[in-house]
């Protein structure tokens, strides 16, 4: 690839942003990390060797004219699969105890959710011993690891560690679970951590909320004095140190921010959503790409003309000219009628460089009126997804086809929800794609049945939905998770969906009854002997899994066999708690 690239002349002696660019688009997320890793060395830049001092006219700040070295960072397009949520990061913090430790990188020290509490400790301790010697420490990254920090900038991580001040560290960029709302207080105590640390020149956040802090904060004063820059990637803003709130200082700091990407999330403040409309808005007039726009359930109208998008917080987002990717993610099952999809077309081709539109978590109509697609929109052709569903809207046909195995891959990463109130032909579609990804070994992270299990077919040993379509055994299917809110399932239903599930490796039960104990005669002798899962979830506050040896069920917290009286005053709760 990189000599058919360098035969083209894509990849230039000062410039490898296509090439990195490239990487990413082909799932190569860590060789597109070191290789600009590499690149920055050299040049000091990540994309190319170029300095732009270009300023925006808005506000520049002349004692912070350096963009700084935070570390963005390299999201693939289908984002949710690289976030964990805050409840898996809980139940994953310090397990691994037997997690080897390599010397670390000074340049670029990383401290990971998943890492073992032992491994955490020990990148401390030689961060400890690289300060004391008086040895520089480049960055340092907190990736999903930052628990809570108090007012004094006492920084905890999940794992329980206390994350001490390391007096040669000059960048700490911070990442959060997705969508995290971060309180006043959590932000003045990183600046309280900054303003201790001596050599710290940047502090970058990503994947959160932020707040303005109130001019008064006698923080800021240190911080302003210290002339340490606050950077937040997610809006490409810079905090101003004068007044508390976020400003736009450099073009750079846009590009950067408009390089990863802008995503837009449901429970953001409002007044970030205006801080990103107004980075959004900026970089189309000045012609900056957006990689990749995210409306994340907060997407509310489109106008008929397709120039605004009205978002949940009643902010309007107009049409923007220079963004490549926009992916509008709804909440589950939310149906959008085929002249708001026209609508929606309509905004994203207002875009000259656009090239792909996705969809997830709504139902979209089967087809569109001749009328709907103006002959120029048919003439660009850009990728219309719909992930949930695996097909692409032919713009020409006006009609799904399956998608090309690069969707699909990112589809059944993503994983698969089949509810019961989309239409039959949503389940077609599915099911189809599902077909088509198993028959090609792609992994299917999870299909999840929302109240759509009806049965499975004794003859053919497929799901049967609730809508009638037919779900066949999908040999690369990871993970099937069953719910039923408040259904009671029998155990002849039980052991047809263990056997279903028999070439995954989980099956999830949850908001839903089942039998005291299941005789395990019936499963697979390989299911009994193996790792299979079968967990059971029928409330929040308790959680089971099935000893495939007797079929009882064991209390997932307490170790211990459920007894009958324990699973009668369970039943009783249940019946009040769905009669």
């Amino acid at each position: 690839m990189v000599n058919k690239m360098e035969e083209r002349g894509d990849i230039a002696s000062d410039d490898i942003s296509t090439l990195t660019n490239a990487l990413r688009d082909c799932e190569l997320n860590g060789t597109a990390t070191k290789v600009e890793k590499i690149f920055r060395e050299k040049f000091g830049t990540s994309q190319t060797g170029k300095q732009s001092k270009e300023q925006l006219d808005v506000r520049v700040n002349p004692s912070n004219q350096d963009t700084g070295a935070v570390e963005p960072a390299k999201a693939t397009d289908s984002e949710d699969t690289q976030r964990p949520s805050s409840d898996k990061l809980k139940k994953t913090a310090g397990k691994r105890t037997t997690e080897a430790v390599a010397p670390i990188n000074l340049n670029c020290v990383k401290i990971e959710a998943t890492d073992s509490k032992a491994k955490q400790q020990s990148i401390i301790d030689q961060l400890k011993e690289a300060a004391d010697k008086g040895t520089p420490i480049n960055s340092l990254l907190l990736d999903t690891s930052f628990r809570t920090i108090d007012e004094s900038g006492s920084i905890t991580l999940h794992s329980g560690l206390i994350l001490p001040l390391f007096s040669t560290l000059t960048v700490l960029t911070v990442w959060t679970e997705k969508g995290r709302v971060m309180t006043e207080t959590e932000l003045t105590g990183f600046l309280k951590y900054g303003s201790k640390s001596t050599q710290l020149t940047v502090l970058g956040f990503q994947y959160c909320d932020l707040p303005s802090l109130s001019s008064s904060t006698k923080v800021l004063e240190g911080i302003q004095t210290k002339g340490l820059k606050v950077s937040w990637v997610d809006t490409a803003h810079c905090l101003d140190t004068s007044s508390g709130s976020w400003e736009m200082e450099h073009i750079d700091t846009v590009r950067e921010g408009c390089g990863v990407g802008i995503a837009m999330r449901k429970h953001w403040r409002k007044e970030t959503q205006e801080l990103q409309i107004k980075t959004l808005q900026f970089a189309s007039e000045n012609e900056i790409p957006v990689r990749i726009l995210r409306l994340d359930e907060c997407y509310r109208s489109v106008t008929s003309d397709g120039t605004k998008i009205t978002l949940q917080s009643g902010q309007t987002l107009p049409a923007l000219s220079s963004v490549k990717i926009i992916n509008i993610t709804t909440e589950n099952g939310r149906k959008i009628p085929a002249d708001e999809f026209a609508h929606l077309l309509n905004f994203a081709n207002k875009s000259r460089i656009i090239e792909v539109l996705r969809f997830q978590g709504c139902e979209l109509p089967p087809t569109l009126s001749a009328s709907s697609i103006p002959p120029e929109m048919k003439s660009r052709n850009f990728k219309v997804s719909w992930l949930c569903a695996g097909h692409c809207f032919d713009l020409n046909l006006r009609t799904w086809k399956i998608a090309d195995l690069g969707t699909i891959r990112e589809s059944c990463g993503l994983g698969v929800p089949i509810n019961k109130h989309c239409s039959s032909h949503m389940h077609k579609l599915q099911t189809h794609f599902l077909t088509v990804a198993s028959q090609n070994n792609v992994p299917i992270a999870f299909i999840s049945l929302g109240d759509s299990f009806r049965a499975v077919d004794d003859t053919t040993g497929s799901i049967i939905l609730e809508s009638g379509v037919m779900l066949p055994r999908l040999s690369s299917l990871g993970k099937l998770s069953i719910n039923e809110s408040g259904r009671e399932l029998i155990e002849e239903e039980v052991n047809d969906l263990v056997n279903y599930s028999s070439q995954c490796s989980e099956l999830h039960f949850y908001w839903c009854f089942l039998p005291w104990s299941v005789p395990t005669d019936r499963f697979p002798a390989h299911l009994r002997s193996g790792k299979f899962l079968v967990l059971w979830k029928p409330e929040y506050k308790e959680e089971f899994t099935l000893d495939l040896a007797s079929g009882r069920w064991v209390n997932h917290a307490t170790k211990m066999a459920l007894t009958e009286k324990e699973y009668q005053d369970m039943l009783v709760r249940f019946r009040l708690e769905y009669k």
